[in-house]
């Protein structure tokens, strides 16, 4: 039997006899394939914003081992900047984020953010700084009873406040010693976390 040709149609151009695909289909499968596009990109956003979220965190700060009532405590939070070499010494930057009524630190434009307790009430305080970038720190906490606003030294600047830093011990503080490294106080910050620094006093000569 010899073998039948399928003959066209005149005017359409397809072969008698096969399937036609309507348009309306390749319609359909272009809306489904950018529907799919479209919540891929939706989910990825999704997924994303927790992330962004957990960029900050809150550092809580219990101080204690006050032994007065006198003054303020002053609490410094230092990001691990090019200026921290100069920890714990606040009063070295010439620009820093002291701001009053506790307002989250603004630590891309300052390198160190100072807060302050007055009204001791305590002698346990405690400070939580909110909205903290994700990073490494160090916190220098000092007892200033004369309000002045820094941390006094004395003769061959020995310090003459108490105060204490993250990651020591009151014990391991040296009482004549005014500065420590920012090193060894350092500490990473990547969830809400509570630091707890005991003060050290200098002896009274």
């Amino acid at each position: 039997m010899p073998f039948a040709v399928p003959q066209r149609d005149r005017g359409e151009g397809r072969a008698r006899g096969s399937a036609a695909i309507p348009e309306t289909f390749h319609a359909g499968v272009g809306a489904t394939r950018l529907g799919v596009r479209v919540g891929i990109a939706l989910a990825a956003l999704a997924g994303a914003a927790p992330a962004l979220a957990d960029d900050f965190a809150d550092l809580r700060v219990d101080v204690s081992g006050l032994r007065s009532y006198k003054g303020r405590v002053v609490l410094a939070l230092w990001a691990d900047t090019a200026d921290s070499s100069k920890y714990p010494k606040h009063t070295k930057i010439q620009f820093r984020d002291e701001r009053p009524d506790d307002p989250p630190c603004d630590f891309a434009n300052f390198p160190v953010c100072i807060r302050s307790l007055g009204s001791l009430q305590n002698l346990t305080v405690s400070y939580t700084f909110p909205h903290i970038p994700e990073g490494d720190y160090a916190v220098f906490v000092f007892h200033d009873e004369n309000s002045n606003g820094i941390f006094d030294t004395g003769l061959f600047k020995r310090p003459i406040e108490g105060r204490g830093f993250s990651q020591m011990l009151p014990e391991d503080v040296n009482p004549l010693a005014a500065r420590i490294g920012f090193y060894k106080a350092r500490f990473a910050l990547a969830a809400p976390r509570t630091l707890v620094i005991g003060l050290r006093y200098p002896p009274r000569f």
